[in-house]
């Protein structure tokens, strides 16, 4: 039986590669891609302009260290070259070529033997300088995008646009193009006591919500009935993540507003100090009103936008 069952696979192994495509070749080599090279990026710091004030865009900054890749470990990359475009919220692009340049001179040698530039450091204000803006420009959802290439010894240059997609992949950290926003940090996430009253059953409830993070200063409280769902339901949350409200450098607004069922939910809210208060009604006849109370007796760190 052991002699059957290795004559069956030996044959589904020969038809295998017999039938094989040469064409689908697993990994990509420099020998059927024109022997380019790609940018590595070894290390980098937290990416953001922070428009908070002029003090914090002055102080911004962003830090990395990349590699080259080529057949001879970098030695046939002569130069890198970044360029800038500057992509407003309101208004025109602004772009420069050349924005900062590297040659062959200047590298060094990574821990696994290739030629680098370690240590980069883009700070805001080159940044404003090289493009000929000032810092009273800047408004939070504009964007700084760099474009890399190496330029190699026999003249060919490479970048994003015609590198193998790849390269370009996650397998290969590529550090081809890059984004640097400008906005401003926020961390509002935590568990914070709660009183309700007044919902559309006519109870009122006590309790502890979440505020979750969705990334870029966009949160969802864990249950946007706050508590009204279990006092009128006998249990259940109201946890829509598409019910939002963001952050942008301190001012609060509400920017999401029908929950997964497709009912529209409309909120009248007020901050004073430590509380926050939120008067919430949907078209699906469900009502309420709370009042969140900031960590500590400390005043909410944010205001509402009128």
């Amino acid at each position: 039986m052991k002699l059957n069952k290795l004559f069956i696979f030996l044959t589904a192994l020969a038809y295998l590669v017999g039938c094989a495509d040469e064409d689908l070749e697993p990994v990509l080599t420099y020998d059927n891609s024109g022997k380019g090279a790609y940018i590595k990026l070894i290390t980098e710091s937290d990416k953001l302009i922070n428009v908070y004030d002029e003090s914090t865009i002055n102080s911004s900054s962003y830090t990395y260290s990349v590699e080259f890749i080529d057949v001879e470990d970098g030695d046939k990359v002569t130069e890198y070259r970044l360029d800038l475009t500057y992509e407003p919220v309101s208004g025109s692009e602004v772009s420069t070529t050349s924005f900062k340049s590297w040659t062959s001179d200047q590298f060094t040698v990574s821990e696994d033997g290739l030629k680098s530039v370690q240590d980069i450091t883009i700070t805001a204000p080159e940044i404003l300088s090289a493009l000929g803006i000032s810092a009273a420009d800047l408004a939070p959802g504009d964007n700084f995008e760099f474009k890399g290439y190496v330029t190699l010894d026999d003249g060919s240059v490479f970048g994003y646009d015609n590198s193998s997609a790849a390269v370009r992949g996650d397998a290969f950290i590529a550090h081809f193009d890059f984004d640097l926003p400008a906005a401003c940090p926020s961390d509002l996430g935590g568990t914070f006591e709660y009183t309700s009253s007044t919902n559309w059953c006519g109870g009122s409830s006590s309790g502890t919500v979440d505020i979750v993070s969705q990334g870029g200063g966009v949160y969802n409280f864990s249950d946007w009935s706050f508590g009204a769902y279990a006092s009128c339901y006998g249990g259940g949350t109201a946890s829509s993540t598409t019910l939002t409200f963001t952050d942008v450098c301190d001012d609060v607004s509400f920017t999401g507003f029908t929950d997964v069922y497709g009912d529209t939910w409309t909120f009248t809210s007020t901050i004073d100090g430590n509380e926050w208060s939120i008067d919430w009604v949907n078209t699906y006849g469900e009502s309420g009103s709370a009042v969140i109370y900031y960590t500590g007796g400390a005043d909410w760190p944010v205001a509402l936008v009128e």
